[in-house]
């Protein structure tokens, strides 16, 4: 490993499951283009150490640290890391052969560069491709769900990650669109249609948990407006408030609040943003359409 790594790639691990974990960290591993692999133990019961030894690459760095939730850990991960560029993985996810070697192409010294992910179920059957086409300085478009590109297929650049701080520890869940968006807000984002991550949805992931999922997409709207106070009130908070609204709205059934609740969220929404709920309510129109004559 050269002393000064570009690439280096921060994967955490708590109590992690054991086929997953080595799986991933072998599909880091692979990828040659990856000079350093800082792998974060967020104090597992069983130190993921032992889960490393058959690897013997020089290439890992193993840091251990007291439990504290997985901000924390990624924070010290990025403090340990060497490389002029850092990329994320996840403990049950894959990445893809080549895939970092792609990011490296299209990014800059001040430039993201994204892929496209993979979503498959827990077995690895591909689901559904996540990609976008935006570039450039994308921080509203990130704020309003039209950035549809998971942090784990990003190469940032060590000066915009040092623009951008720390993860959040007070976001148990949605950190990675909180520390997306801020990224957009300092850095240019520049996309490459190749498939860099595949992604395993399973019922365990901490997205699942859609009620505090919900409740900490607000939290990461809120602190957008309280670093840009010049925007609230304006049209674009207005619009930002509709869509969590509207994400509400379409999630009640399936956390129970059943339909009156729906459609409270559906008018709330309307009366802040007549265009964006309009375009949310033809667009499930649309899908349920398509799902109807499949």
């Amino acid at each position: 490993m050269s002393e000064e790594p570009l690439v280096s790639v921060v994967l955490c691990a708590w109590q992690p499951r054991h086929d997953w974990f080595r799986d991933a960290v072998a599909s880091v591993l692979a990828d040659d283009a990856v000079d350093e692999l800082v792998v974060v133990d967020d104090g597992s019961r069983e130190p993921v150490a032992s889960l490393l030894e058959d690897f013997g690459d020089p290439r890992i760095c193993l840091v251990r640290i007291e439990h504290g939730g997985l901000s924390r850990a990624r924070n010290a991960g990025i403090r340990a890391a060497r490389g002029a560029f850092v990329r994320f993985a996840d403990a049950d996810d894959l990445l893809e052969p080549g895939g970092t070697r792609a990011l490296l192409d299209v990014a800059g010294d001040e430039i993201v560069a994204y892929g496209a992910t993979q979503v498959c179920d827990e077995g690895m059957k591909p689901l559904l491709v996540k990609t976008s086409k935006l570039e450039g300085r994308i921080a509203e478009p990130c704020l309003l769900y039209r950035f549809d590109v998971v942090h784990t297929s990003m190469l940032f650049p060590r000066p915009v990650l040092e623009r951008v701080g720390e993860f959040e520890p007070a976001l148990q869940q949605c950190q990675d669109w909180d520390f997306v968006l801020r990224a957009c807000e300092v850095a240019p984002m520049r996309g490459t249609g190749s498939i860099v991550t595949r992604y395993r949805r399973h019922t365990a992931s901490v997205s699942a948990n859609l009620e505090r999922a919900m409740r900490f997409e607000s939290m990461v709207v809120d602190r957008y407006f309280e670093r840009h106070p010049d925007q609230r009130g304006s049209g674009l908070e207005r619009e930002a408030r509709a869509k969590l609204l509207l994400v509400r709205a379409a999630m009640a059934m399936r956390v129970g609040e059943g339909r009156l609740a729906q459609l409270r969220y559906t008018v709330r929404a309307f009366t802040l943003h007549r265009r964006r709920t309009i375009e949310e309510l033809a667009s499930a129109l649309r899908r349920r359409g398509t799902r109807s004559k499949s």
